[in-house]
């Protein structure tokens, strides 16, 4: 076992690349003074003027906090890092999560984005980098691996250099500048598919598109940002060892930000175009689908809310109020990735529509005692989300979903759909494409770390309350089903697990101690590596939670720099977009390489390997050997929180108990832990039940009876646990170049029209399903002896398809094991029948 010794990084110095010029006093008469903030810039010298002082242009690129802000702001940068736009992370209680600890975006593998920033902060400038929003340069953590490096490196300051980096790197202006470009115009290494206009955010939902990698001043070279030789001055640029020979070769890689002059002149408070430049609240085509703009939510054009917030444009902060930097959330905005800056539960932190409008003044005919009691606002106020309901990932290729009327993800997301143009027009069109009905559940704000409510009827605390479906398609270790078993410290160490589960990622050899040191436990180390199947009996959740990682198969964080596409963008210097605009071709014959991407994943979490004192070839993983270690499967299939559900089951009355197990047998597939929020509020007369409509919710048809998909179970005995159901799953084949080519092809106006028709349900031209079917046991996987891989004989059956036919061996259909779903009406899930909810048929 490698001890974690101590937080360093292997950044050599290297000899100066540039002098850091000081700054004199001008003395050249023609010096053109402006006004800039509270401050003056002279265009003669491009030099800022902050009381007195002269500042080079070139220093507040590189380090605009410490040149700039602080001198009037001292406190704001402590602030900032303190903040959850910075951190990115926090403790949630409310979030049933592996270990415990702060988690957020740093460490959660979204189903959208599907990996971690992580190993994504920075990627490619054509794709999804983490860093394209954040208001950082570096991710949180690299600053205490900075003092460790400096540190090692001889240097008497390294807390307060490392410090200097990391401010120097925070982008002030990104929330703070009403005018604010995606791209400098010096920038070197911009989007294919950047607007000329350089608007930020872009079409694509981008706030940035440019990379300037540590070179801040656009000669050319890495700025020096470490003084090696302690006069005051940086001498030395920060580098990256990429190629794993101890010696560091490559400029840090950084998003681009805008610190131009007219950027600075434009400073104020930050305001809803401001807060809406990185939170896609107003545009289709991304997470909850439900838009903060005109047309969409009553509050987006209310004068009384912007009153709130302190005038015209300010309408975000009227409700999510900010102090020092800390913006209040809610507690019950759900979601894996929920981060908050006050504590859950705490007066700070709450934030619902009570906290405006008062029970006594709401119209009693609508808002009844048994309605208040049962269901929150958003129920009825929130009617229709939008967009992606199912995010695919696998060999070859991205393909995006939405919800048909009949509960199946199976309508083509279009390019066109992640494009806002700017205008009421497309984005109206773009939602109506995909419109569709929330899934409603019991939440009292609670979920698992795949974003599943953790409630039921009945629950304390908890109300019916929309969600937004969504399913993931997501990148798994397929040795998982050959049941290989390895062992931890549990038991002296005779304890077995599945060498290929979750659990050996977050925990296995020294792994526990890096997430330990990263605060992702709320556990020790030596606790981790003693975790048992019998911690899933535990009364401690952060214990529940890693022991069901030994019975989950190990997600897969694949590096997208690697393969090289999201959605329908592509990477540099791509040979699948022969036009350079940033997009794959259509009838291009595409392969995406999700072999490679899983294992240069795996080598990029050896780069914390330096910094926490493991070997440089410590190995986190077992490498991937061939395509057919990797499978994509569409998940949650709901059966594991089923479990978790079932041992509350015990506690309660004999009595009690068979009514709670058949809520219990129709909870959801798929995650549906994702709240639609505060934002797409209707006006009144658009509400559920508007106009004494109570058939919409009542009857037949209606939104109660909107049909939810439910995997199809086998119940099978676990000795020591009892009976619990294990999903059916199927292999589906979809073909990738068909189905992009539709989405490229076609635009949310004509599906709007219904000129066109992007629902594939049985169409064998883009997806075929195999006649045979597999039951995934997690508690025994190799021993229910029904797994076959895509490519046997057996799987293909039904499909005429053969394995040549695959993607991974050169063919168009990419295959993806997905759960065998009935659907049944939202009522069932809800815990209800016919007669109780549907009495006005």
């Amino acid at each position: 076992m490698h001890k974690i010794v101590t937080r360093s990084m292997k950044l050599m110095a290297f000899a100066p690349l540039a002098l850091w010029l000081g700054c004199t006093p001008p003395t050249d008469p023609t010096s053109k003074l402006i006004d800039v903030h509270q401050f003056q810039y002279d265009e003669s010298t491009a030099e800022y003027v902050v009381q007195g002082e002269r500042i080079a242009e070139s220093k507040v690129k590189a380090d605009m906090v410490n040149q700039l802000c602080i001198k009037c702001h001292q406190d704001s940068a402590a602030e900032l890092k303190d903040s959850v736009h910075y951190g990115w992370a926090s403790r949630n209680d409310n979030v049933l999560f592996p270990g415990g600890g702060a988690h957020g975006m740093i460490d959660r593998a979204c189903g959208l984005p599907a990996s971690t920033s992580l190993i994504n902060y920075t990627s490619d400038v054509q794709l999804d980098e983490c860093g394209k929003c954040h208001v950082g340069r570096y991710l949180p953590m690299v600053e205490q691996m900075l003092v460790g490096s400096f540190t090692e490196m001889g240097l008497t300051d390294a807390e307060t250099q490392a410090a200097r980096i990391m401010d120097g790197g925070m982008d002030c202006l990104i929330c703070h500048a009403e005018t604010y470009r995606s791209y400098p115009e010096d920038a070197a290494l911009v989007a294919n598919f950047a607007p000329d206009d350089a608007r930020s955010p872009t079409a694509e939902g981008y706030a940035r598109v440019a990379r300037d990698d540590t070179d801040f001043d656009g000669d050319g070279q890495p700025d020096p940002l470490i003084d090696t030789d302690g006069d005051g001055e940086p001498d030395t640029p920060l580098m990256m060892d990429r190629d794993g020979d101890g010696t560091p070769e490559t400029p840090w890689p950084t998003v681009a930000q805008d610190r131009s002059v007219e950027a600075m002149g434009s400073i104020g408070m930050t305001n809803d175009h401001t807060c809406l430049r990185c939170h896609e609240h107003a545009r289709t085509g991304y997470k909850r689908g439900t838009l903060f703009r005109e047309g969409h939510d009553v509050h987006a054009t209310s004068e009384a809310v912007a009153a709130l917030g302190g005038g015209e444009g300010r309408r975000c902060v009227a409700c999510h109020t900010a102090t020092h930097h800390k913006f209040k959330r809610g507690d019950n905005v759900g979601g894996d990735l929920m981060a908050a800056d006050f504590e859950i539960g705490s007066e700070e932190n709450e934030l619902n529509c009570m906290s405006c409008h008062q029970t006594q003044d709401l119209n009693p005919v609508y808002h009844s005692t048994a309605h208040l009691a049962a269901m929150s606002c958003e129920t009825c106020h929130i009617p229709h989300t939008t967009g992606i309901t199912y995010a695919l990932w696998g060999h070859g290729a991205n393909i995006t979903f939405g919800r048909s009327d009949e509960g199946l993800d199976t309508l083509r997301i279009t390019s066109d759909h992640f494009l806002d143009d700017g205008t009421d027009e497309d984005v109206n069109s773009d939602f109506e494409a995909y419109k569709t009905e929330p899934t409603l559940m019991w939440f009292n704000g609670q979920v698992s770390f795949l974003a599943q409510p953790l409630t039921l009827r009945g629950t304390p605390g908890a109300k019916i309350t929309p969600f937004k479906p969504m399913a993931n398609g997501m990148v798994f270790d397929a040795r998982f089903f050959d049941g290989i078993m390895t062992g931890n410290d549990a038991m002296d160490g005779q304890y077995q697990y599945n060498a290929h589960s979750m659990y050996r990622f977050l925990a296995g050899g020294s792994n526990a101690d890096v997430f330990g040191a990263l605060d992702f436990l709320d556990m020790s180390p030596e606790e981790a590596r003693q975790i048992t199947l019998n911690d899933f009996m535990s009364e401690n959740p952060d214990r529940q939670a890693m022991a069901l990682m030994q019975i989950f198969p190990n997600l897969t964080y694949f590096e997208k720099t690697a393969f090289g596409y999201v959605r329908y963008t592509v990477g540099s210097d791509s040979p699948w977009d022969e036009d350079k605009d940033g997009y794959v071709d259509v009838g291009a014959p595409f392969y995406f390489d999700m072999l490679s991407a899983a294992n240069n994943g795996l080598r990029a979490f050896q780069g914390f390997n330096g910094p926490m004192g493991l070997p440089a070839d410590y190995a986190w993983y077992p490498p991937f050997e061939d395509e057919s270690n990797l499978i994509s499967m569409k998940v949650p299939d709901g059966t594991l929180i089923k479990m978790f559900l079932s041992m509350q089951a015990m506690n309660l009355p004999p009595e009690q108990q068979p009514g709670f197990m058949q809520m219990v047998a129709n909870y959801p597939a798929f995650s549906n832990g994702i709240t639609l929020g505060g934002h797409g509020v209707r006006p009144k007369e658009q509400a559920v039940g508007a106009g004494m409509d109570c058939k919409a919710c009542h009857g037949t048809g209606g939104l109660m009876d909107h049909p939810i998909p439910v995997t199809t179970t086998v119940l099978r005995e676990v000795e020591g646990f009892g009976t619990f159901e294990f999903p059916i799953y199927r292999w589906r084949y979809y073909n990738m170049h068909e189905l992009t080519d539709l989405g490229l092809l076609t635009s949310d106006e004509e599906v709007v029209a219904g000129t066109a028709n992007v629902d594939i349900a049985g169409d064998a031209t883009y997806v075929r399903e195999s006649d045979n079917t597999i039951v995934v046991n997690y508690m025994n996987p190799a021993g229910e002896g029904s797994y076959r891989s895509a490519e046997n004989a057996e799987s293909l059956a039904g499909t005429d398809l053969t394995a040549d036919d695959l993607s991974f061996n050169g063919g168009s259909w990419m295959p993806v094991l997905e759960p065998v779903v009935k659907t049944i009406p939202n009522y069932e899930v809800l815990g209800y029948t016919a007669e109780e909810m549907l009495f006005l048929d």
